[in-house]
């Protein structure tokens, strides 16, 4: 398993598409989620419903989450 830094967002962006692991601020609480991001529009969306825009995005973890075939 390896040991990846956290990447701060907006400054840096995913190269691709996809699930990845997040930082998300609401209430001034920060939690841990799953978001997919898109990398066309460059912004965080539920990982569940893909309508459903996500703010307060601060960071991510650069490896992205592959489902199960």
């Amino acid at each position: 398993m390896k040991i990846a830094r956290w990447i701060k967002f907006p400054e840096s962006q995913p190269e691709e598409s996809g699930l990845y692991v997040v930082n998300w601020k609401i209430n001034n609480v920060y939690m841990t989620v799953l978001s997919f991001f898109d990398r066309n529009t460059k912004r965080w969306y539920d990982s569940n419903d893909r309508e459903k825009l996500l703010e307060g995005i601060n960071a991510f973890n650069p490896f992205k989450v592959i489902p199960p075939v």
